[in-house]
């Protein structure tokens, strides 16, 4: 094969490249931006306490949730909401590769804040490293069976893909990260377990309800069908 032969795949394999390289940018670019919007939204509700499910007289205020639930509890959920309807879309790869993305984008800004304003400024405003270390870990566990259950469920019905993946994503990341926390502390486990549980039971059926929404604006492509 001549040189000039080579010159020209060459030339002409770039601007291929290139432009599925920018493809997979802009196909990641929602399902990057939803998840890291969960987190960002669910950091600034961190500080609202939610006191609407306080029932229990002041002598026995450790039982009323309104001291230490906030509405970051409430929200964080929604990323495995966001991991359904992406992997309803673009299926298991590219929704796999929207959560590595995703917890690159938050290690680096991590990584920025620390070396900005120093570790023990950001452990202030956040949680000690082996706290933050279990939270990562124990959602990224739980992403991962959700992307792998919505996969393996899509089909007919088609509500048992996002409401198992929501589900019993929601259930192992409290079981990881919240359990594990709640047995070193001196909290009653029993009353927040049943609490995490019961948001993460109430957004299983949420979100079936959003993602019912949005099955007509978020059409899959060819080879994945049904849910």
């Amino acid at each position: 094969m001549s040189d000039q032969s080579i010159e020209a795949r060459r030339k002409s394999a770039g601007p291929g490249l290139i432009s599925r390289a920018f493809g997979v940018c802009a196909t990641l670019l929602l399902p990057v931006a939803g998840m890291i919007g969960v987190l960002a939204l669910s950091y600034g509700g961190r500080d609202r306490y939610v006191t609407t499910f306080d029932m229990f007289p002041p002598e026995q205020w450790y039982l009323n949730p309104g001291y230490w639930l906030n509405y970051g509890h409430l929200v964080l959920p929604g990323v495995f909401l966001v991991l359904c309807l992406t992997n309803r879309r673009y299926g298991p790869g590219v929704t796999m590769s929207a959560v590595l993305v995703s917890w690159l984008i938050v290690t680096g800004l991590f990584i920025w804040a620390t070396a900005t304003y120093g570790l023990q400024a950001v452990q202030g405003e956040l949680a000690t490293l082996p706290v933050m270390a279990t939270f990562a870990g124990a959602l990224f566990a739980g992403q991962i069976l959700c992307v792998y259950l919505f996969d393996r469920l899509r089909g007919i019905p088609w509500w048992r893909a996002p409401f198992y993946a929501i589900l019993w994503g929601g259930v192992l990341y409290a079981g990881l990260f919240y359990v594990q926390l709640l047995m070193q502390s001196d909290a009653p486990v029993a009353n927040r377990t049943a609490v995490i549980l019961a948001i993460h039971v109430g957004w299983a059926f949420l979100g079936l309800f959003i993602y019912q929404l949005f099955r007509r604006l978020i059409r899959p492509l060819p080879g994945y069908g049904g849910a």
